[in-house]
C-alpha cells in the first residue's frame, strides 16, 4: 500500500511540474499576431469611418435643398440655402414679407409686400434651433471640408413659391483623399449625389 501511495505522490508532483497554461513564447507569438491584424484592419477602419462621415456630410446639404425647396411649395414663400465654403456651414433661410396682409386693408402697397427680411428657418430635428448646420462641429461630420459651393453666401440657391431653383449647380465635399459631389438640377429640381 505505501508503494502505491508514494506513486500517486510522485504522479502528483509531476503533474504540477506540466500543468496547462501558456508558455511565454506562446504569449508573445499571440501578442505579435494581433499587433498585426490590428496594424492590417487600422487603415481598413479608418477608410470606413472617412466615407461615413462623407456620407453624413453630403446627406445634410441634401436634406437642406430638399427641405428649402419643399417648403417653399407648402408654404408659398421662397426659401434660399447658403453653403459656405469659407466656413463649412449650411444655412437654410425664408423670406418673411415685412406686410401685415390680413389688416392691409386697400392700401396695401407693392413695396410693402416685397419688403421683408431673410430669416432663419427652424431645423426640423432640433425644435427651436435655427436651420445653421456647421459641419466642423457635428461629430458624425468631423474633418469634412466643402471643398466648392455654387450655393455660397454671395450666390445662393432661391426656390420659388412653386419650388423651382434659381439656378442649379454642385457642392463638393472632401475628407482625406476621397471627396462627393451634390448635384441640383437647375430644370428639375433633382438633388443627387455622386463619388
Amino acid at each position: 500500500m505505501e508503494c502505491h501511495s508514494q506513486r500517486l505522490r510522485l504522479r502528483k508532483r509531476q503533474d504540477h511540474r506540466f500543468s496547462p497554461g501558456f508558455t511565454v513564447v506562446e504569449a508573445v507569438l499571440v501578442t505579435v499576431i494581433l499587433g498585426i491584424a490590428a496594424v492590417v484592419a487600422l487603415p481598413m477602419l479608418s477608410s470606413s469611418l472617412e466615407e461615413a462621415r462623407l456620407s453624413a456630410a453630403a446627406s445634410e446639404v441634401v436634406a437642406a435643398l430638399e427641405y428649402a425647396q419643399l417648403s417653399a411649395a407648402t408654404s408659398g414663400q421662397r426659401t434660399r440655402v447658403e453653403v459656405s465654403y469659407t466656413l463649412d456651414t449650411i444655412y437654410v433661410r425664408q423670406f418673411k414679407t415685412s406686410a401685415d396682409l390680413f389688416n392691409g386693408g386697400d392700401a396695401l402697397a407693392a413695396a410693402d409686400v416685397e419688403g421683408g427680411t431673410w430669416e432663419y428657418m427652424e431645423y426640423p430635428l432640433r425644435k427651436g434651433g435655427d436651420y445653421v448646420i456647421d459641419l466642423k462641429t457635428q461629430d458624425r461630420c468631423k474633418g469634412v471640408d466643402v471643398y466648392w459651393s455654387d450655393f455660397n453666401i454671395l450666390l445662393p440657391v432661391y426656390f420659388d413659391t412653386l419650388g423651382t431653383p434659381s439656378k442649379g449647380g454642385t457642392v463638393t465635399l472632401t475628407l482625406g483623399g476621397r471627396q462627393m459631389v451634390v448635384t441640383l438640377d437647375a430644370l428639375t429640381g433633382k438633388v443627387t449625389v455622386t463619388d
